[in-house]
């Protein structure tokens, strides 16, 4: 074991307990450190009170036993200055005295914070066994803070992750926008599925960082309420066990929205099967959330078990350009009751799709202009013109399908047939 002689700081070797005995006779102090001999514990000496609030600045400690007769700044003066110090009121102090005291002093030792008494001469084993008690209860608190500071930092690390969503749609939007006054001046056709593309990503970036928003305030107050908890005395290691699960859960949520956002970036050269429902569902998750804060309904419906041979990506995209064609429309008309019904079915070896919305139709002069490159019915700055055509090229042109739309009760229908 080692100790620390007056006025030298001696740092604890690596897990070692840290205890400050303060005494003003040497020998009561090589007394002390005797007893508590042992690897797990690192004994700091001081002979005076100022000396042990020295020691207190320099390190954190377990316990403090500290002698009550001592000059100059007696044990309960020095009680009292540890007891007033935020950084220190928390360390348990156990008063060692060498004659009986009456229940008057006992009374102002322990209203001044002291947690036990122990008479002198010293018993060993029941001064050994005091210390280790509060010795382990440092030992779990200090394990309990390293957790709660690793879920602080997780919760630092998704705030950063959302700002910086939030910056890379901002800077695709501007993107985004220079690409579509290229378009306009150049009339280079040949960029719009690119420029399309990117709208998508945009339009994704901003439901994701919809869809994270509201974890993230549930992951915050987790973390909150564990300090709160901690400060009030309410701390348990079920309290910690709980909130470290619902974190993680929301943390593989989170991680899961980023996959499927990928998987929609991610371009396939080959072509191969999938399942139609796959990829509706993975589309809908990734705007199902931001629609419903709108008042918008999805309601999805399949039988038969639709496939077809493409890329998948290429036709998950038209399925969100058709779904926000939808919103965009019943946001505008102010649709109560709004809802997207999304059905799929397989028909003569042909997967058919149909997006159908009750925003009330589509006028009958434009119905045939709709999939024209440029074409919009939207104001000034809100739409480009380019998502229906983008998506009947890619439904005719590179699945060999057929993208149609027509008017039904109460609302229009788009039909993939592929």
């Amino acid at each position: 074991m080692s100790g620390k002689e007056h006025n030298k700081t001696t740092p604890p070797a690596k897990g070692k307990i840290n205890i400050l005995i303060v005494d003003d006779l040497p020998k009561n102090l090589l007394a002390l450190e005797a007893v508590l001999s042992d690897p797990g514990y690192h004994v700091v000496r001081a002979g005076s009170g100022p000396e042990a609030l020295r020691c207190l600045l320099e390190e954190d400690f377990a316990v403090i036993l500290l002698d009550v007769n001592m000059p100059v700044m007696g044990g309960f003066e020095t009680a009292e200055v540890i007891r007033g110090h935020d950084r220190f009121r928390h360390i348990p102090i156990i008063f060692i005295t060498g004659v009986e005291k009456s229940d008057i002093q006992i009374f102002k030792g322990y209203s001044i914070g002291a947690v036990d008494y122990i008479l002198q001469p010293l018993v060993p084993e029941i001064l050994k066994a005091k210390v280790a008690v509060f010795a382990e209860l440092f030992r779990k608190n200090s394990k309990l803070e390293g957790r709660a500071q690793k879920i602080e930092n997780i919760n630092e690390e998704l705030k950063a992750v959302n700002a910086e969503l939030q910056e890379t749609k901002h800077e695709l939007e501007v993107e985004t926008a220079e690409r579509i006054r290229t378009l306009e001046e150049l009339g280079q056709r040949d960029l719009l599925i690119h420029q399309s593309r990117m709208t998508a990503m945009g339009e994704m970036l901003g439901n994701i960082a919809h869809q994270w928003r509201q974890p993230l305030n549930v992951l915050g107050l987790q973390v909150q309420e564990l300090g709160l908890s901690y400060k009030h005395g309410n701390f348990s290691k079920g309290l910690l066990d709980d909130n470290i699960a619902r974190a993680m859960g929301i943390i593989q949520h989170l991680s899961q929205t980023i996959d499927t956002f990928r998987d929609f970036l991610i371009s396939s050269e080959e072509k191969k099967p999938f399942k139609v429902d796959q990829i509706i569902a993975k589309a809908v998750s990734l705007v199902e959330e931001n629609y419903t804060s709108q008042g918008i309904h999805i309601d999805i419906g399949s039988t038969g078990d639709p496939q077809i041979i493409g890329h998948p990506n290429e036709f998950g995209q038209v399925l969100l350009n058709l779904l926000r064609n939808a919103k965009d429309a019943m946001l505008e008309q102010r649709v109560n009751d709004a809802c997207i019904t999304v059905r799929s079915w397989a028909e003569n070896d042909r997967a058919v799709v149909t997006i159908t919305d009750n925003a009330g139709g589509i006028k009958k002069e434009i119905l045939d202009k709709i999939f024209d490159a440029y074409f919009t019915t939207k104001e000034l700055g809100k739409g480009t013109g380019v998502g229906l055509f983008i998506s009947k090229n890619i439904i005719e042109n590179n699945l060999g399908g057929r993208l149609s739309a027509r008017n039904v009760e109460g609302g229009a229908e788009f039909r993939i047939e592929v």
